[in-house]
């Protein structure tokens, strides 16, 4: 029975309504059950007592069951209009039947019911209108017209059981109340709480936040100092360039313009083709563009050429720079100048060239004079040659080393001219 009573007290809740809605609507499916419950005792009681007439009372059951039934079915807005307007309605129409019974008081306390039943300050207000002007309708009715007591109702009974039960509905109302303050109340001590704690929290977050901040912000300024000493080393001593898709120069540094020998404005908007050699084939820089464009680093010497026309060698690397969402939107060269290492190669290339040359002009114009030299000079030494002998022997021995002599004087000579043509081009180069 308990069970019973309590599924039909929590008729219509559910988890998404909030406190005082919950608050309200138990109250009145409170108030519906004990109603009902009392309106058939009373019946009974009254029936016992030989009031038959009293069964009119049982018109309130059908009402309370469809007050509750709108509840089940989640339809609030009507049950709270049966429960005001039509509920006061009825008694109404009883008190009107059964006049001096007490029913009229029930009409007041319906009409103080209205601040349990709805929300809204302009909806109690015409509930509780409503019920006053129910109560002077009963009232000018029973003044006017001539009242014939009913013999088998107990008058002072009904009156002063309807009073008890007008009283009730009252003090179930201000229990009500006193229950939604005392909730709110203890709610709004653990929120206060809650809040406090929450604060407190929030102040020791806030202290190790400021504590980190600092610590951050002293790491900033240490890594940004680094970087900036990293920037200006790149700078001072790396060629650095940002390209578009097509080639053409975003930005430069000051390394690349003093190299160069352009200005920034003669550079920014220009393709980087302005900087190159014409030594490098046109297969070089496509087979370069197509490697960039998949997004891949490059790496490679290029040959490029200055303002005034002299070459210089950089060791390049290309980087595609991506966006946010990882398509190449322009490229970085950096770069460092081997000129230097690319001079020193080429003199070693061509003083290697010139020792072999030395060596094949030696070979060819010195070892043979030389050869028949010695031969001569055998013959002499073994004495097997007689004194006209002597003097061809001699005639061959000057023409030899007059070969020697133009050999020789032919060595030194294109030795000094290879010297003069090795330091023009290392000029030029400069």
């Amino acid at each position: 029975m308990k069970e019973y009573l309590n599924k039909l007290i929590h008729l219509g809740h559910h988890a998404g309504m909030d406190q005082s809605e919950r608050a309200r609507l138990l109250s009145i499916n409170a108030f519906l059950v004990m109603s009902l419950v009392l309106t058939i005792l009373f019946v009974i009681v009254f029936v016992l007592l030989g009031s038959l007439s009293v069964l009119q009372a049982l018109g309130y059951v059908p009402m309370i069951l469809l007050v509750l039934f709108l509840h089940s079915r989640f339809h609030f807005r009507a049950a709270r209009f049966v429960v005001s307007y039509v509920f006061m309605a009825m008694v109404l129409t009883l008190a009107l039947l059964e006049r001096r019974s007490g029913t009229e008081y029930l009409l007041i306390a319906l009409g103080c019911c209205s601040v349990v039943v709805f929300n809204k300050l302009k909806h109690v207000f015409l509930s509780f209108l409503f019920a006053f002007l129910c109560y002077v309708a009963y009232q000018w009715y029973d003044s006017h017209e001539p009242f014939v007591p009913n013999p088998t109702v107990p008058y002072a009974i009904a009156q002063n059981s309807i009073m008890f039960l007008s009283g009730f509905i009252v003090l179930a109302q201000s229990l009500v109340f006193r229950w939604l303050i005392r909730d709110y109340a203890e709610k709004l001590t653990q929120a206060n709480r809650e809040t406090q704690a929450m604060n407190e929290e929030l102040q020791a977050t806030n202290e190790e936040l400021t504590a980190f901040s600092e610590n951050l912000d002293l790491m900033v300024r240490q890594k940004s100092a680094q970087l900036q000493a990293y920037i200006d080393a790149i700078d001072v001593s790396i060629y650095s360039a940002v390209s578009d898709l097509d080639g053409n120069f975003i930005k430069v540094n000051d390394q690349v313009i003093a190299v160069s020998g352009y200005t920034q404005e003669e550079l920014i908007g220009n393709h980087y083709r302005v900087l190159t050699s014409i030594n490098h084939p046109e297969a070089f820089f496509t087979e370069r563009r197509q490697i960039l464009m998949k997004g891949e680093t490059w790496r490679g010497e290029v040959e490029h050429k200055t303002k005034q026309g002299t070459l210089i060698w950089f060791d390049c690397i290309v980087i595609p720079i991506r966006d946010s969402d990882g398509v190449v939107k322009s490229f970085l060269t950096l770069g460092l100048s081997i000129t230097e290492r690319k001079m020193h190669d080429k003199l070693q290339e061509e003083t290697i060239s010139l020792l072999e040359s030395i060596a094949f002009r030696a070979s060819h114009g010195i070892r043979g004079p030389l050869a028949r030299i010695n031969g001569l000079s055998s013959l002499v030494i073994k004495n097997v040659v007689d004194q006209k002998e002597f003097e061809l022997i001699a005639d061959k021995l000057i023409t030899c080393s007059e070969e020697l002599n133009a050999a020789t004087s032919e060595l030194v000579a294109y030795v000094s001219n290879h010297q003069e043509q090795m330091m023009d081009s290392r000029h030029n180069s400069k």
